[in-house]
């Protein structure tokens, strides 16, 4: 993290994540993970409006053989729902997205299915702006940046 400031003008910070697409990132990260338990082959809707955070999100599911269905908007995500919600184990919904967003998305979710499960993720802390989506029925909360074993501790809780 670098910061960036002058007085009157404002503050700058850069953040820099670690790059992580080639498949001996994912076997490292894979060999770092927790064995996945009662693998059902269940199906994963990941939506998230950054490309980065959840193209690497479905590739690491997907090196654990759950099924994934990308959603890159609440909106986007409310229609493949809408279509194949028989078929979509739990919803990972990003929280902070441009247009619906994901606690208008997770509310639009719960008319169409009031048992659905939906894992929320944000940068946020869970006492802050996450509090209210909990409340209405989100199953659970992850923090970003999510560590990949606690994602799939966490996605098999929700499971099981």
């Amino acid at each position: 993290i670098n910061r960036y400031s002058e007085p009157g003008k404002g503050t700058t910070f850069k953040i820099y994540w670690p790059a992580s697409s080639s498949e001996t990132d994912i076997d490292v990260m894979k060999s770092n993970a927790p064995a996945v338990l009662n693998h059902q082959n269940e199906t994963i809707l990941v939506v998230d409006d950054d490309d980065d955070i959840r193209d690497l999100t479905e590739d690491v599911l997907k090196s654990y053989d759950y099924q994934v269905i990308a959603a890159s908007s609440g909106e986007q995500a409310l229609e493949i729902y809408s279509r194949k919600k028989e078929s979509i184990d739990l919803i990972l919904l990003d929280l902070n997205m441009p247009g619906m967003g994901g606690h208008k998305c997770l509310i639009e979710l719960m008319k169409i299915n009031p048992r659905v499960r939906v894992l929320i993720t944000s940068g946020y802390s869970a006492n802050g702006q996450v509090r209210e989506p909990l409340k209405q029925g989100a199953s659970g909360f992850i923090g970003k940046p999510y560590q990949i074993n606690e994602l799939l501790a966490m996605l098999r809780k929700l499971l099981d």
